[in-house]
């Protein structure tokens, strides 16, 4: 064991890592991590501002100061730092966990995960209107990228591993962090990195709903500039799967340039996606239903 992790005896502890801007409903998300009623250690909040924090008091709580506004990945990196348990539990600020989140996954952990593997464990999430996902799971031999972006119907089909259901060991992201300079896909960057750097990663999903979502699986950032995703990708997802990366671009790149209404960006990206990607028929035909869904959130249909 190493020695900032002396005195924590059990190789099942967790800390877990909370980074905010100091949104009112942070409090509600620590008060359900206390609530736990197993394996954590430790509540480490990582205020990446100077406001003040509306928190219980609980001396497993620890504030770990960034910033101000210095980005998301630099908090979460300043929060794994502090920790000193073995294992770590990411949660958005505004998201809740049921009590027997760390339970569950630390179980499932035990059962599918090889010992001395490097893992990282997700769960089902439960949105404030009563829909459940990811609605399929990565199946065996799967290739993580092509499970979290590739198409498989016409609606939905990918899979997905939100940021509050993540659980891995400390270790795992002391060799491969977060990339600290970037502002949006951080969450996706990380796991294309881990594809590529730790392709020998077991994926363990537990079953069931663990998390409850403030916001939707489409809360997609309104702050993610499509040209610039569209350069993220192109660096970041050279060299992976072609479907993966042509439905990532149809998916999510091309839905922002929609909602920015930068019809140069969506015509570059409908072009790069099938030259440089191979998109599946599915994404294809997103070209189509995402202007119609936008405008339907708009109430304009």
């Amino acid at each position: 064991m190493s020695a900032d992790l002396e005195g924590v005896s059990d190789v099942h502890l967790v800390s877990v890592v909370i980074p905010t801007i100091g949104r009112p409903e942070l409090r509600l998300a620590v008060e359900s991590v206390l609530a736990q009623n197993a394996h954590l250690h430790e509540v480490i909040v990582a205020a990446d501002t100077d406001d003040a924090l509306d928190l219980p008091a609980d001396p497993r709580i620890k504030v770990v100061r960034t910033g101000p506004r210095a980005g998301g990945n630099v908090a979460r990196m300043a929060g794994v730092r502090a920790a000193s348990a073995p294992l770590i539990a990411l949660l958005d600020d505004d998201d809740t966990w049921m009590s027997d989140k760390l339970q569950k996954q630390v179980e499932a952990v035990r059962r599918h995960a090889p010992a001395g593997s490097r893992w990282l464990c997700t769960s089902l999430v439960l949105e404030a209107s009563g829909r459940i996902w990811p609605e399929r799971f990565i199946s065996d031999q799967e290739p993580l990228l092509v499970y979290l972006f590739q198409k498989t119907r016409l609606r939905g089909g990918q899979g997905a591993m939100h940021t509050s259901t993540m659980l891995f060991p400390r270790d795992l992201v002391l060799a491969h962090p977060f990339d600290e300079a970037l502002r949006f896909h951080q969450d996706t960057d990380w796991l294309v990195r881990l594809d590529r750097e730790a392709p020998e990663l077991a994926i363990v999903q537990v079953r069931q709903p663990l998390v409850r979502l403030a916001k939707g699986e489409g809360s997609v950032s309104r702050g993610i500039q499509p040209r610039r995703s569209l350069e993220w990708a192109l660096r970041a997802m050279e060299g992976t799967d072609r479907r993966a990366r042509g439905d990532f671009l149809l998916t999510v790149t091309y839905f922002q340039a929609l909602r920015y209404r930068d019809l140069g960006a969506a015509w570059q990206i409908l072009r790069t996606a099938v030259s440089w990607g191979r998109p599946t028929a599915y994404a294809l035909a997103s070209i189509v239903i995402l202007p119609v869904k936008l405008l339907v959130a708009r109430g304009r249909i």
